[in-house]
């Protein structure tokens, strides 16, 4: 008897299972998951073909020549800064390999980009603009961005506070060497009593190996950055950042944005 019952529950047991995928199958037969195309590639925009753009568009300084991407189009690049240590907000920067030319993509939501993705923006219903002198890519919707590869980081191009003042390398990811800040006693950003603004800046000075200033930068954090809070480096060094332009009628700011505070390396004997 003990057998029978034995055998009978295994016999339940097995059917039972065979109708749970039977439905199961059923369910995904009947309910299949939505075919979810990809968007087309369309035309396929350089960065040297945005920035004609922009150029022949007018006065950078506002949005009064925004250029709408109407129809299906597409931009490749590199992610070489994103939102993980909360110094951008709904923003990542995208650099060319080849050419190093570079663009910031302004989302209308957070996103999931880490820094070395490689990706394809589908550019239709998106924004060319120009915000105060920093080209963007606005309204982009981050599903758009499609995810090609991971890990294929850009290395930074060594450059001088001089080239950055003279254009060459807006959004782009740069290293600054022989630098130091100018006051040592401040965090990378607190807010300001009274203030309203969410940026704090601070002044990058540039050297020589003689210890003679040849330029210096401002150093633009957000309060909402993981360091804010942290105290500047005491040292010389080098720096490491994404550099980006605020234009107000005929003054340009020329600024750095750092990606993380580790990246802010100045352990050398300071000039003074």
């Amino acid at each position: 008897m003990n057998k029978i019952m034995k055998y009978g529950f295994l016999a339940l047991f097995v059917l039972a299972m065979m109708s749970s995928c039977m439905d199961k199958n059923a369910r995904k037969n009947n309910y299949p998951a939505p075919d979810i195309p990809e968007p087309p590639v369309g035309t396929v925009f350089t960065m040297d073909s945005l920035y004609s753009v922009i150029i022949n568009a007018g006065d950078p300084k506002d949005y009064t020549n925004d250029t709408i991407f109407k129809n299906d189009g597409s931009l490749y690049g590199i992610v070489t800064a994103d939102e993980t240590s909360g110094n951008c907000y709904k923003y990542v920067f995208l650099q060319e390999r080849a050419t190093g030319k570079a663009i910031e993509l302004y989302m209308n939501a957070v996103t999931g980009l880490r820094i070395g993705d490689s990706v394809r923006v589908c550019l239709k219903g998106s924004v060319l603009g120009v915000y105060r002198g920093t080209p963007q890519i606005q309204n982009l919707d981050p599903k758009n961005v499609k995810i090609l590869a991971n890990c294929k980081y850009i290395e930074p191009e060594v450059v001088t506070v001089s080239s950055i003042l003279s254009q060459q390398h807006l959004c782009q990811l740069v290293t600054l060497e022989n630098v130091q800040f100018n006051d040592t006693t401040q965090v990378w950003a607190v807010q300001e009593e009274g203030s309203t603004s969410s940026y704090a800046n601070r002044t990058l000075d540039e050297y020589d190996d003689s210890c003679n200033k040849t330029g210096d930068i401002i150093v633009r954090t957000s309060t909402y950055a993981a360091f804010a809070n942290q105290k500047l480096p005491q040292g010389k060094g080098r720096i490491t950042a994404i550099v980006t332009l605020y234009r107000t009628n005929s003054n340009y700011t020329w600024q750095l944005l750092v990606r993380t505070a580790n990246e802010a390396i100045m352990n050398d004997p300071r000039c003074e």
